[in-house]
């Protein structure tokens, strides 16, 4: 590699100094590209040109290739002698290294073999212990599997039953679907009979503006009649005195329209919409038990009630009074929307149950006010058919609320006052 660094600079002289031809394909060789065998082919480049080993020789010095280097290099007098036993000692030399390395190899070789067997022993105690645990969790997932066995039979009886608790909740579903035709088939049978009752009320009116009418010429006749003869000379008899009408003495239910049954939701409409200054009066408990009895009591007041502020709102000629049984101790009701106007809320007083109240009530107000009673109970409605009340059962009422409430054995509707 020296001797190509000495033709490189040759070339860089003035006049540059030409390598030996062999020697140019070496010339762009860095360090890593000298192989073994190239720099055989340098070193007989050097020994076949002399004029270049002597560029060489004095452009180096002999302790840059050693003594043997050196000889081969400037070649004096006996030089092959001497060379000789140099190149015999550095290969001696080279073979105690060499040995030299294959025993530290050797020494390397059966130190890593020792690591290698105390790994293998480490991984021997590890592969045991892995063992151990392998077959503790094989056990561990046999339990496991047992009781995945068991969740999953679990699980089916599970499905089987929720898939018979969803085949019931279908036929229930069906029940309420085929119900709601039912309910369409009503509202619509409803919807009819409000379209005749609104046609008869504009008759009725129609007839009333026409009798009015009438009975004014009438009227202005009879008086033209009167002024014609008093300027005649004759004076009219002297009215009698007006017979008025007898004081009430008992209140009378209201009757219903032809083709109106009682206690129907079509019978409760035409009490709120039709009847003037209706008071209806009701049982609270006695509804709020049909729709809402899973709830607590305060829960049940307040969405009932919500439902009667609505009705108020619908049927704003009519006045609610809700009665509780208990006192005021534990009222959550606050009417104060626009559309509570309508609506009282009274408990029953102490020693008296709401059912007194009740008909206290419907004996406080005048007989000419019509009265509406909503409850179940046979005694309340027995006795408010003796005050002259139009009697509604808690269903219908739901029912005009919007709440249609299953109709269990035992329940009747009940048509007559």
């Amino acid at each position: 590699m020296r001797s190509v660094e000495i033709a490189r600079a040759g070339q860089k002289e003035k006049p540059p100094i030409d390598p030996p031809a062999r020697l140019k394909q070496f010339m762009a060789f860095n360090k890593s590209k000298f192989t073994e065998r190239a720099l055989n082919q340098v070193r007989q480049v050097v020994e076949a040109d002399g004029e270049f080993r002597e560029r060489v020789v004095a452009a180096i010095a002999e302790e840059e290739v050693g003594r043997i280097g050196w000889l081969w290099l400037t070649r004096p007098d006996g030089w092959e002698k001497e060379y000789a036993a140099l190149a015999a000692t550095a290969e001696r030399d080279s073979e105690r290294a060499a040995d030299a390395q294959r025993v530290q190899e050797l020494a390397q070789r059966l130190q890593r073999a020792e690591t290698g067997l105390e790994k293998a022993d480490v991984h021997r105690d590890r592969a045991a212990r892995e063992r151990d645990e392998a077959r503790l969790q094989a056990a561990q997932a046999r339990t496991e599997a047992r009781r995945a066995d068991e969740e999953a039979a679990r699980l089916i009886a599970l499905l089987d039953q929720t898939r018979t608790a969803l085949e019931t909740a279908q036929s229930s579903l069906e029940r309420v679907q085929r119900k709601e035709v039912r309910t369409d088939e009503k509202l619509k049978k409803a919807q009819a009979q409000n379209d005749r009752l609104k046609k008869d009320l504009r008759d009725a009116r129609e007839q009333h503006g026409g009798e009015v009418s009438s009975l004014k010429a009438r009227l202005a006749a009879a008086e033209n009649e009167v002024a014609m003869a008093r300027e005649a000379g004759f004076e009219p008899p002297a009215e009698p005195e007006p017979v008025l009408p007898p004081p009430l003495t008992k209140r009378t239910p209201v009757s219903m329209p032809g083709g109106l049954l009682n206690d129907t939701p079509e019978a409760v409409e035409y009490l709120l919409r039709q009847v003037s200054d209706v008071v209806v009066l009701v049982d609270g408990y006695n509804v709020t038990f049909k729709n809402w009895e899973k709830l607590a009591v305060q829960e049940q007041r307040h969405r009932f009630l919500r439902k009667i502020e609505e009705l108020s709102a619908r049927y704003s000629g009519a006045e609610f009074v809700v009665v509780f049984d208990g006192t005021e101790t534990d009222y959550d009701y606050i009417a104060t929307t626009a559309r509570s106007l309508g609506v009282t809320v009274r408990f029953s007083e102490p020693g008296m149950t709401a059912d007194d109240h009740i008909i206290n009530q419907c004996e406080s107000y005048p007989l000419s006010r019509q009265i509406v009673v909503v409850s179940e109970d046979g005694e309340v409605r027995e006795r408010a058919r003796d005050r002259g009340a139009n009697l509604v059962h808690p269903r219908k009422l739901l029912e005009i609320m919007g709440l249609e409430v299953e109709d269990p054995e035992g329940w009747t509707s009940f048509g007559e006052w």
